[in-house]
């Protein structure tokens, strides 16, 4: 990974990507009696319809999830690569 990749993603980032980041309460487990946890979710994805661009992003942090985005009908296909917990952390340090 250049730092011209780096630049380039966090250039596409700014332009076509989103954070989303929740505080929750959640079970650890689901039988009564066991602890509820606060947990963060921290989720980063971009979204759009050039394939090649997408999978590039996928290719240049090798982590996430590259897959066709559900549209409605009568819209261009749609791709998205997002990531999740740890693997946000690390594509967020790198831009």
């Amino acid at each position: 990974m250049t730092e011209n990749d780096v630049a380039y993603f966090a250039g596409l980032f700014d332009g076509e990507g989103s954070v989303y980041f929740k505080k929750m309460k959640q079970k650890k487990h689901k039988r009564p009696g066991k602890p509820v946890h606060n947990v963060t979710v921290i989720r980063m994805e971009i979204a759009m319809t050039d394939k090649d661009t997408i999978k590039w992003c996928h290719d240049l942090f090798k982590c996430g999830h590259f897959g066709e985005r559900k549209v409605k009908e009568g819209y261009k296909r749609q791709w998205r690569w997002r990531v999740a917990h740890r693997d946000a952390l690390e594509v967020a340090m790198a831009i």
